[in-house]
C-alpha cells in the first residue's frame, strides 16, 4: 500500500473508532482522574495553611530579593488602577472566575473538539501542579494584599467579591500558597494548549489569557512578580519534561497506524 494510501486511510478508517473510544469508560475514567487529582489538590494546599509566622517571614523575604532585582513595583502599578472601579471590578472577577472555570472549559473543549491534544495538556498540568504543590508546602508565603504597610489595597476586599469572607472558601483555601502561583500557571498552561492545537493565525491570542491572568493576580495583590516568574519557569519545565512521553506515544501511534495497514 502507497503512503498515500496509507495517510488516507489513518485521517479515516482509524480517526473514526479512536474519535469513538473517547466516549463510555474512558471519558468516565478521566472524570475519575480530575476529581481525585482536585481531592488531592486540595489536601495538600491545606497542609501548610497554619504556617502563618513562616508566611509572613518568607514574604519580606521576596520582597527583599524583588528590591535586590528592581522590580518591586506592585504597589506603584495598583495604584494606576484603583482609581478605575470597573477596571477593578473586572480584574478581581478573573481571578476568580479564570481560575477553575477556565481550566475546566479549557479541558472540556480539548476533549471534544481537540482530543490529540488533550492527554499531554492533563499530564502537563497535573505535573506543574503536584509540583507547585510541594512548594507551596515547603515554602508557604502570604499574598501582597496582606501588607497594607506596603501600600498595598485588598480590592477583594474593598471592591468585592469579597470571596475569603466565605466560610467555605476560608476552611479550603489555602491563602498563603502564593508561591508559584497556580493562577497564571493554569492560565500559561491553556495559552500553551490554544496556541498547539489551533493551526490559524489567530492563535496566539491564546497566550492573552496568561497576560490577563498576571495583571489580575498582581493588580489584585494575591501575588508578587516572583510568583508569576516561578509559575512560567514550572509550566516551561513541565512543557520540557513531558516531551520524551509525547514523543514515545507518538511512535507508538505510528507503529500500530503502520501495522494495521
Amino acid at each position: 500500500m502507497t503512503p498515500t494510501a496509507i495517510e488516507s486511510r489513518s485521517s479515516t478508517d482509524a480517526d473514526e473508532p479512536r474519535t469513538r473510544s473517547r466516549w463510555g469508560w474512558p471519558l468516565a475514567r478521566e472524570i475519575t482522574i480530575i476529581a481525585v487529582g482536585l481531592v488531592l489538590y486540595r489536601f495538600v494546599r491545606l497542609l501548610a495553611m497554619d504556617e502563618i509566622d513562616t508566611a509572613l517571614l518568607n514574604s519580606q523575604r521576596i520582597v527583599d530579593w524583588e528590591r535586590a532585582l528592581g522590580i518591586f513595583n506592585e504597589v506603584g502599578l495598583q495604584s494606576l488602577v484603583l482609581g478605575n472601579d470597573a477596571l477593578i471590578w473586572v480584574l478581581n472577577r478573573y481571578y476568580f472566575l479564570g481560575h477553575f472555570l477556565g481550566m475546566a472549559m479549557l479541558l472540556t473543549w480539548l476533549y471534544v473538539a481537540q482530543y490529540d491534544y488533550y492527554g499531554r495538556v492533563r499530564r502537563v498540568l497535573f505535573t506543574s501542579t503536584m509540583a507547585a504543590l510541594i512548594i507551596h508546602v515547603s515554602f508557604p508565603l502570604a499574598p501582597p494584599r496582606w501588607f497594607p504597610q506596603h501600600g498595598f489595597a485588598d480590592t477583594l476586599q474593598i471592591y468585592g467579591p469579597k470571596i475569603y469572607d466565605s466560610e467555605m472558601i476560608a476552611n479550603t483555601a489555602n491563602q498563603i500558597a502564593a508561591m508559584p502561583s497556580l493562577h497564571v500557571g493554569w492560565a500559561l498552561i491553556a495559552g500553551w494548549a490554544i496556541t498547539a492545537s489551533i493551526k490559524s493565525r489567530w492563535r496566539w491570542l491564546g497566550y492573552a489569557h496568561p497576560i490577563a491572568m498576571t495583571l489580575a493576580v498582581v493588580v489584585t495583590a494575591n501575588h508578587w512578580w516572583l510568583d508569576v516568574a516561578a509559575a512560567i519557569a514550572l509550566v516551561c519545565a513541565a512543557i520540557w519534561a513531558d516531551r520524551p512521553i509525547q514523543n514515545w506515544l507518538e511512535r507508538r501511534k505510528l507503529k500500530s497506524l503502520a501495522l494495521s495497514v
